[in-house]
């Protein structure tokens, strides 16, 4: 085993650990705010634990897009929509072009 199969292997692990990390998070702040709103007269907490419950996942959001942008790479915080692959637009209109030159016309008159 080759040691650039290693680092790919850490890698991996890693990204694998920060994310149960942010899911554990959440987890945790979902259960804060539940206790806090049956537990806290005043609604200090609740309100508190409320605001880190919904700007926790938009933190993390963040940080992956500004990892993204920072490396050059599509992650899924990336605005791009871009499903379908890397073809550029004229490549795929020259694409289209050729495939409808190349088919047959039918005689049927429609």
């Amino acid at each position: 085993m080759s040691t650039n199969l290693s680092s790919e292997d850490n890698r991996k692990n890693t990204k694998r650990i920060v994310a149960l990390v942010g899911v554990v998070l959440i987890g945790i702040m979902v259960l804060a705010t539940l206790l806090c709103a049956f537990f806290d007269p005043t609604g200090v907490y609740f309100r508190s634990c409320l605001i880190v419950t919904i700007a926790l996942p938009i933190a993390i959001w963040v940080f992956m897009w500004a990892y993204g942008a920072m490396m050059h790479k599509h992650t899924p915080a990336s605005f791009d929509l871009n499903l379908g692959g890397n073809e550029s637009e004229s490549e795929s209109e020259s694409i289209s072009e050729s495939e409808s030159k190349s088919e047959p016309e039918s005689g049927d008159g429609e």
